[in-house]
Formats: structure tokens, sequence, C-alpha cells
């Protein structure tokens, strides 16, 4: 790569200007780089990281859109560090925090003039710089000459182009479908990232260039923390089959692990059916007179009381019937400490890995439970942090508001006071943050009437005191529990535990404890991925062989 001698940081609405300084400079004998020259193909943050590192002066191009901008920021305080920027004032405007101490030159109402005071000035100071020409190829009055030739061949190019009918117009799309997908990036990387117009952006683009592989990547991004699941499977499939900017290697690892958590399988059980009568699930049975309804159902006397879940301790003064809640049962401390990795990338520098670490667990069913806890832990502390909020914060805040919007009835309540905490504390910061945390407190509202369901399915007339037993269990703590039902030889070999889509896994573990309580092995756990329900929702089937002469007997079977 052959450094340049100068870098234009700009935002996408003040493209002209850029274009404009970029021609004097050269005009100049300047080697100048701007995006504009990013070749189809190459990765993008990549390539302006690179050409930001090795030009020798960087000219910041500050507008009230710039100074909103999050890519001029960055690249402006990159800049800063290394000692060679060089901020340029083109509109009337206050510069952020941080850059207001630097000599800024003004380049306001320019219209292009290389004779211009205000241009010479510039120019000045980037020649002092080392390494950079010491005067331009031609004198000035050459330099004009050379831009004059410059707008005659590109002005017979666009007539040529004219002439061809349609290439004019594949350059022109090109061209607006590269400033679309820039603004998309710049919204989707803002400190507090607006998901909505990045969508926008990312559509406008692929409706110039419907094959730009990158578009379609980054949509199918906002699909998934829009819990669109459907959409950003295809623009996933899209982007990977992409010919126009394709993807890059770890772009396409990426889209490949979306795609196989987001593909339905065909082959996946079939959840149980829903009733036309109620918003949560409910068992259909099949044989109605071997059902049986909760109310009928009484604690059984062979199914001993633990203590681990009670929530009333011995002299406690709560009354007598008062329903009970699971306890918190974390996951095993390998795989805890693999989730706060994962967390912590929802917070990491790169503005890459955030917004994948965070699809990543929208779409995971067997891990957004878990990482609730630690991201809304996570989001406090980095609100805790003096103002103002950096970037990775910020985001991080945002990136936990969209993963609770993804997350179901029971893991909401189950650590409902937490996120109170941190919603409270995100409504003191900017209308994204607080448009996203008006949401999750919308489905914090709903959570609280909305009970888990479990349903229970048991093989033989022998296994029934078993199921009763764990009914009476599960709606002493406060679960669903429709009438259990007999499935005869559709029993599976094993006890299972059928988990549905993300429902929280706190839960599906303190079930399979219970499980274990009453002396059958501890069921295999399974997830149904392919259904979305409305309340968290587990399915347990007793396995055939329990209770039945030659197999397996516990104190509450009942002889057939």
């Amino acid at each position: 790569m052959n450094a340049s001698d100068v870098f234009i940081s700009y935002a996408r609405e003040n493209r002209a200007t850029a274009e404009q300084l970029a021609d004097a400079l050269a005009a100049q004998g300047l080697r100048v780089w701007w995006d504009r020259d990013i070749a189809a193909g190459s990765e993008f943050s990549e390539v302006i990281e690179a050409q930001l590192d090795g030009a020798r002066v960087v000219l910041a191009l500050w507008s009230p859109d710039s100074v909103r901008s999050a890519f001029v920021r960055d690249e402006s305080a990159r800049a800063l560090k290394a000692g060679k920027l060089l901020p340029v004032r083109i509109e009337e405007v206050e510069l952020p925090l941080g850059f207001g101490q630097i000599h800024t030159l003004d380049l306001i109402d320019w219209d292009g003039d290389a004779d211009d005071e205000a241009f010479a000035a510039l120019i000045a100071e980037v020649r002092r710089v080392p390494g950079a020409p010491a005067s331009a190829d031609e004198p000035r009055g050459g330099g004009r000459r050379i831009r004059l030739r410059r707008h005659a061949v590109a002005a017979v190019l666009v007539v040529g182009l004219a002439l061809l009918g349609w290439g004019g117009k594949v350059l022109w799309d090109k061209d607006q479908a590269d400033d679309h997908f820039r603004a998309g990036l710049e919204h989707q990387h803002a400190k507090e990232p607006e998901l909505e117009n990045a969508l926008n952006e990312f559509l406008s683009a692929l409706e110039r260039r419907p094959g730009h592989a990158r578009a379609r990547f980054y949509l199918a991004r906002i699909y998934v923390l829009q819990q669109q699941p459907a959409a950003a499977l295809e623009a996933y499939q899209l982007a990977l089959d992409g010919a126009e900017a394709p993807l890059d290697s770890a772009q396409r690892t990426e889209a490949r692990r979306q795609v196989a958590a987001l593909v339905l399988d065909p082959n996946e059980t079939a959840p149980v059916a829903r009733s036309a009568t109620t918003s949560t699930l409910r068992r259909k049975a099949t044989k109605p007179a071997t059902t049986v309804a909760s109310a009928d159902r009484a604690p059984a006397s062979g199914m001993a009381e633990s203590s681990a879940f009670a929530t009333r301790s011995a002299g406690s003064s709560a009354p007598a019937g008062t329903t009970r809640r699971p306890p918190l049962i974390e996951p095993p401390p390998a795989a805890q400490a693999q989730l706060a990795t994962r967390v912590d990338a929802m917070f990491d520098a790169d503005r890459e890995r955030r917004i994948a670490a965070t699809a990543g667990l929208v779409v995971d069913a067997e891990a957004i439970s878990d990482a609730v806890p630690i991201a809304v832990a996570q989001a406090l502390a980095a609100l805790r942090a003096p103002p103002p909020l950096a970037p990775p914060a910020s985001s991080g805040v945002v990136n936990t508001l969209v993963l609770l919007k993804s997350a179901l009835p029971a893991t909401l309540e189950m650590h409902r006071a937490a996120i109170e905490r941190l919603l409270a504390a995100a409504n003191t910061l900017g209308e994204t943050t607080r448009l996203h945390a008006g949401q999750v407190d919308a489905r914090l509202k709903a959570a609280a009437p909305r009970r888990p369901v479990a349903y229970i399915q048991y093989a033989s007339e022998a296994q029934r005191p078993v199921a009763l037993a764990l009914a009476a269990r599960f709606d002493a703590f406060g679960y669903e529990t429709p009438e259990v039902e007999f499935v005869g030889t559709r029993a599976p070999a094993r006890t299972e535990l059928r988990v549905h889509g993300k429902s929280d896994r706190s839960l599906a573990r303190w079930l399979t404890r219970v499980v274990a309580e009453i002396g059958e092995a501890a069921p295999a756990v399974t997830t149904l991925r392919n259904v979305e329900p409305q309340s968290d929702a587990y399915e347990i089937w007793l396995d055939r062989d329990l209770c039945t002469p030659g197999g397996r007997q516990i104190a509450l079977c009942k002889s057939a």
C-alpha cells in the first residue's frame, strides 16, 4: 500500500465538499485518499484503518453532520493520538469535546478556488509535515489547468456513459449504494446504535445494488436484533451468495454460524399444540378419560418436601399456601465463564465485535436467559462510571436492552429488580437508549402475570401418581400445569425435558432437579428451537419403562 500525504475524514452529507477538496489537493501534487477509493470486495473498516495509519496528515472536515458522526470522531481521535490531525471547519460548528483546543483551519464558504488564502494556508500546513512533497508537480496555475483537464475528461466520460445508456445508470447506482451503505454503518456503529435508520440505509443500498453482499450481511444483523428470524435467515443466505462487495472470511464464518442457528430443523419433534382459548401453550389431550385436571391433584405423600426450594423458613411469617418460586440455579462454572466472555464482547472497543456478539446471543436459545443477568450487571457497572459514557459502554448498554427485548417473561421476572435499576439509569441517556428502555419496560410489565407452563406426559397407568405428584409440585411453585396426558407408546426410552425455544434455563435446571428428587434419573434435556412461545414452556416426558414390571421402580409407582 502506498502511503498517502492526506487522508480526508468526513461525514456522508459533506461528500461533495470532500471531493472538491480532494481534487484541489491532488492538483497541488499531493497524494490524497478518501473512501471513494475503496475497491469492491475490500474490507471496509480494515482499508480505512490502514489508510488512516499510513497517511501523513488527517484532515477532519468538521460540520454539524460530522460532529454527530461516530466514524469521523473515531478517525479524528486516532489521528490526534498519532499527532497528525489537522482539523478543518467547513461549516460554523462547535467542535466536539476534546478537539476544541487544537489549532483549526477554516474553509467555511470555500468554493474550490486554489488561490483562496484559506486554501493556501491549508496547503502550507500540510507541507510542513515531514515527507510531504515540497511543491506541486506544476505551478499553481498549472495545477488549475490540470484540474480543468480532469474536469474535461470527466465530462467526456459522462457523455460516453450516457450514450451507452444503462452504463451510466449502473455507475450512478453503485455510487449511491455505497453512500447508503456507509451511512448505514455510521448509524449501526453509533455511540447509541440507531438500528431503524441503519436498516433504512441498507435497504436503500440494496435497491440500487441487490447483489451487495455486505449490505445484506449488516441488514441481517439488524433483523436478528429486531427479532425477525425469518428475514434475518434470508438476508444471511443472500449475503453468502452475493457477488458484489463479497463478504470477507470472518463475515462468512459469522453468517454461516447464524444461518445454522436460525434455520428450522424439519426433523425436530413438534411441540405441544396451542389452545385457541388461551395465550399460553396447552396440551391437547388425546385420551380425555385418562387426563387429570388440576383440581383433582394433591401432593403425593411419597414425594419429600425439599427445603432447597422452599421460600418460607422456620418461624417465617409468610402465610401458608403462598406460591413459591424456584431458586435461581446458575449454569456450571465453565459455561458461566464462557457466557461472561460473550457478554464482554457486547461492550468491546471494537464496533464489529459488539454487534456480532449481541446478534449471536439473541439467536442462541440455550444461552440468552443465562446471559441476561451478566449483561445487566455489566451495563449497571458501566452506567456508574463518571459521565460522559464512552462509546463502547454506551453501545453495550443499548445492546443489553436489545438482549432484554428478546428474553421471555420468566427471565425478565426473575431479574426484575436489577432490570428496573438499569431502566431508571438508562433513561438519563440519549433518545435511542430511552426508546429501547421504554420497550423493555413494556415487556417487563407484561411479564408479571405470565406463568411458566409445564406439560407432563406419562406412559402407563402405573405412572399416573408420579405425574400427579410432579404436577402438584409445579403448581406450588407458580407453574401453570395443564392436564397431564397419557401418551402410551409415544413415550421415549429415557425421561426427557423438552425446553421450548428461549425458555429460561434456570427454570429448566430446577425442573430436572425436581424429577431427580422423586427417585427418577435426571432427564435428558433437549431444546425445541423451532417454537417461539410467548411464555416459558417445558415438556416432561416420563420414560416408558418407569414403574413397569421388570423396569425401574420408585416410591411413587403404582402397580398396573
